[in-house]
Formats: structure tokens, sequence, C-alpha cells
């Protein structure tokens, strides 16, 4: 599974043996991870002349080594498939289901918790393979190993939404500012936006040539929820396919990866500067090195932290001067409900991905010139079932603040299958947050009720910590080394040359989906890097070709 592999990055792929790994020039960067910050990395880097070396954990387990993992994710993913769905009574299919998922869980307990684990078992890890453990407190871990990250698992992502003023500089005190100049991210998401082809409805920066009008159903949504609540401004999400990045920066001739690649630690000197990685080789089951004066960690929010603490420069262990790596980690509170409703005006309304009516800041519904504080945002997926019904999902997302004793350390007591340290995971919802919690609770019900919706499932607390998917924090940007574990540009304050793009950067969190917040500050991170001052020397497209 995974995403789509061009001719040019298949290519790249069968050029990148371990000897063109190890060469004793190396290269001029490596990039770790191969997900949405990493593929943004690579295409950026190689757009600026770089010769680049992507190293990527996923890997294709062929069938004798895994049989019984494998067979239950082909069972499960077929029977996820809507057109069997349509086919079987609806019974039959959940109960099927229900018995893969306990067959999952002996490979995969916590992956199979997931709720797009049924539609692409195979994309996550193996549990047994990569363990973690929780502490004081569960969380769910949900890992991917193949190009494209969690990005192209199907039923995911595709939301894009930008980070307000007031999310980067807040002025309640619960969290840091970030580094960043007032209104400077903006030209940075301009031009993520402009690469994804981001869509949405006018008045949200979304150019005449994107912008989408409402569907029947969804204006009939819109239209219910402002007559309900005047001060909530409703209108259709932003969303885009997954970028080919990877594919992209393939083209260029100036990409390698390395596929099986897990990364065990970044090569660091006694003067603090990064020269390249260190990594478990799947296929030869050894340790390896790969070369660089530049080193881009994008391997998520926890597996970049993971890498960062099992780092030992000369000079000292990273983020010494703060003790921040590791801390403040973040997941948005999430509670949902979904069930049936009627029929929907427009009939048949396809379920397309990524498409839903935005609901920002749904906890001031009821006093729209109040809500001071850190609030919470809600997405309402509807689609025709057929025979007037139809199915409603609302998905409500809170912020969860930086708290330093959500945190994550290093377990070298316990390894996983390539000898590596595994973490453990510290991360509890405040009172606040629980509190919080509930209202979103009530705002899901109300919305049901606003629809006639007939639930068959509703959140009566908030998920477990890391369901939303949306891990954040942990080696946060700042302007001072004594606070922080990045500079302003994302570099490492104690490893130069070593820049962390992924989610670990964020200072905190917003209520919106993290991911163009991400490609936006790699893109500014790549530039800084590679000395390209202005937007106009990166990587750009005009009618589909780079220029």
């Amino acid at each position: 599974m995974g995403a789509r592999i061009s001719s040019a990055l298949q290519d790249a792929i069968g050029r990148t043996d371990l000897a063109s790994v190890e060469r004793a020039q190396g290269f001029d960067a490596v990039v770790v991870g191969g997900g949405a910050s990493g593929g943004m990395a690579a295409l950026q880097l190689t757009g600026a002349g770089l010769d680049v070396l992507v190293l990527d954990a996923g890997w294709t387990s062929r069938f004798a080594e895994a049989p019984v993992r494998l067979a239950t994710a082909a069972f499960v993913r077929r029977l996820a498939d809507p057109r069997l769905q349509s086919a079987l009574p609806p019974k039959l299919v959940d109960l099927g289901l229900r018995a893969l998922k306990l067959a999952g869980r002996a490979h995969q307990p916590v992956q199979a918790r997931c709720f797009a684990w049924p539609l692409a078992p195979e994309a996550f890890i193996c549990d047994r393979d990569r363990p973690y453990r929780a502490v004081d407190g569960d969380f769910h871990w949900f890992r991917t190993e193949q190009l494209g990250g969690k990005m192209v698992v199907p039923g995911h992502g595709r939301q894009y939404y930008r980070l307000a003023e007031r999310d980067l500089n807040p002025d309640d005190g619960l969290s840091p500012a970030w580094p960043l100049e007032r209104g400077e991210l903006n030209r940075w998401y301009d031009y993520v936006e402009d690469l994804l082809g981001v869509t949405g409805e006018d008045g949200h920066d979304v150019p005449p040539e994107r912008q989408v009008r409402p569907n029947a159903a969804e204006q009939q949504a819109i239209e219910a929820i402002r007559g309900r609540w005047p001060g909530v401004r409703p209108f259709i999400g932003r969303s885009a396919p997954p970028l080919d990045s990877l594919g992209l920066a393939a083209q260029t001739g100036r990409l390698r990866l390395r596929r099986g690649a897990v990364a065990a630690e970044v090569l660091v000197d006694a003067a603090g500067v990064a020269g390249g990685v260190r990594f478990f080789d799947r296929e030869t089951r050894s340790l390896r090195e790969a070369r660089a004066p530049l080193v881009f960690l994008c391997a998520s929010a926890l597996e970049s932290t993971r890498i960062l603490l099992a780092s030992s420069p000369a000079a000292g262990p990273i983020g010494r001067r703060s003790g921040a790596l590791g801390r403040h980690l973040m997941d948005h509170v999430i509670l949902s409900g979904e069930g049936v409703s009627d029929g929907l005006p427009g009939e048949p309304v396809e379920n397309e991905a990524g498409r839903c009516v935005y609901l920002p800041r749904l906890d001031r519904r009821q006093d729209p010139g109040g809500g001071e504080g850190r609030g919470h945002g809600a997405q309402i997926y509807r689609w025709s079932l057929g025979s007037g019904r139809s199915y409603f999902n609302a998905v409500s997302f809170g912020e969860m603040l930086p708290n330093p004793e959500n945190r994550v350390t290093l377990d070298r007591g316990h390894t996983d299958a390539y000898g590596l340290p595994t973490l453990r995971i510290r991360c509890r919802h405040s009172q606040a947050e629980i509190d919080r919690g509930k209202d979103q609770v009530r705002a899901v019900r109300e919305l049901g009720e606003l629809f006639g919706v007939r639930f068959s499932r509703i959140s009566a607390s908030p998920a477990v910590p890391g369901t939303a998917i949306h891990e954040c924090g942990s080696a946060r940007m700042g302007e001072d080394p004594g606070n922080s574990v990045l500079d302003p540009f994302n570099q490492c304050w104690d490893a130069r040359g070593l820049y962390v793009t992924d989610g670990a950067a964020f200072p905190s969190q917003g209520a919106q989906n993290p991911t163009l917040t991400i490609l936006a500050l790699t893109a500014r991170a790549c530039a800084h890097a590679t000395g390209a001052a202005e937007i106009s020397g990166l990587y750009r497209k005009v009618d589909g070709a780079q220029v």
C-alpha cells in the first residue's frame, strides 16, 4: 500500500544500494522520513540543487515472513471495501470486521484501534516489532511505515487549515509565542497551498480558481447551523489530495531513497555540527551510516524525538540547556459521534475524500463575543446511504496545552526488533481539557439534534491521547536555547545543520489539523538551510512543470 510509486521514484529507489548510501563523498543532505514533511524537504532541497538521500523506515514484508498478519490485513481490507459492504448484510460485515480486528490485535494491538486501520492494515506498523510503553495512563501511538506516511492512508488526512495569529501569539500566558514575525508564516502557507492545490470555500485565502461552492446538502447544513448559532461561521473544509513530493523530487535526478532504513541516531561531532545519520538497514539487518552536512528529521513528532534522545553528541545531550527535549507533548482532545439521518438534498451525495463542512471555534456558538481562551472546532461529514437515509459523522477537535509533564523518555532497557531503544510515553488530559471535552460532547449532540441524527455511537469523554493522530511538541522551537530545542528556523541549537520540521517543533497546537503548518515550516526551514531567502528560489510549479 502507500502512495503510487512513479517511474522516476522507482528508479531513484533502484539506484540506492548500500554502496551508494555509504559512498565516501556522502550527500548534501539526508532526510529521515518519506511522509508529508520528509517529502516536502526532499522536494525543496533537490529543487535547490542538492544531492539528497531519503531514509524511510517503510518495508514490504514477504508473505512468508508474516503470513498471519498479512492474511488478516487482506481480509480486513476486503471487508472494509464499501462495494462489498453494500452487497452483504450490514450485521454480517460488522461481525466479520469485529472478528478480524480481534485477530489483527495479535500483531497490531495498538494500530487496530485506529479508525483507518481496516482500510489499510498493512500500512501500519507491527506493534510487536516497534513497541513502546505508556505510563501513568494510556496513549495510542498510531504509526505507518510507507512512502507518503499517514497522509496516504485511506480515510485520513487531506484537511489543511492555517493557524491564526492568536494561535501563534497567544495573550493568555498558557503557552509561549511562536518565534515568528507577525504574519510571517502567511507567505509559506500561500506557497504550500499552491503546491498542494488546496481547495475550499471563498473568503478563506483560497484563490478564485480553487474555490468550491457548497453542494445542496452542504448548503442546507451551513444554513441550518447559521440559523441555530448566528455567530458560527461554517464553511467548506480546505482539502487536497496528497502531493507526490517524492516523485517530483526524483524527477530532478538528485534524489536517492533507501527503504527499510530505521534511523537510530544523528551523528554530531564534538563541535556540535551534524554529519549524518546512523540507521538500521532492514534488508541486511545491520547498522549503517549515511553522511551529509545537512540532516532533516521528518519522521513524525515522537519518532524524531526518539532519534534526538538517542543521539549522543560529544559536547553533551541535545536540548541540554533547556531540558525541553521530550517534554510538552500534545495531541488534540478528540470526541465524535456518528449515526444515520434522513436523505439529503441533491441525492445521491457521494463520500468524497477530504470533503466536509468545517466549524471553527464551535465553543463560541452561544456567545460569539465571548469564549476567551482555548477552544474547539468540528468537522461534519454527510453522504447518502440510499433508501432515504444518510450517514452523519461529527468530529470535534479541542486544543491540548503544552504541559512539561506530558513527555517521552528513552527506555534503553527495552529495545525493538532492531535493537533500538524504545519510548516511554506519558500524556494525560488536564482537568481543563476534560471540562472542555464536556462542551465538545454537548456540541456534537446539538449538531445531531439539528440534523435529526439517530446516533449509533457518541463519545462520552475525550478519547485516549494519541487518538487524534495529531501528535505535536516534544522538541519545540523558540527564541532561546534556555527554553527550547530548536531555533526560530527549526535548526537544533545543539547540532548545527540538524533541522526538525515535523510536529515535534510546535510550541503550541491550536485546534486545527497540523499538516499545513508542518509543510509550511518545512519549506521555510529548507529555504534557510539552502540560503534561499525568497520563495522564488524554491521549487515551483507552473502548469504542472518545474521552473
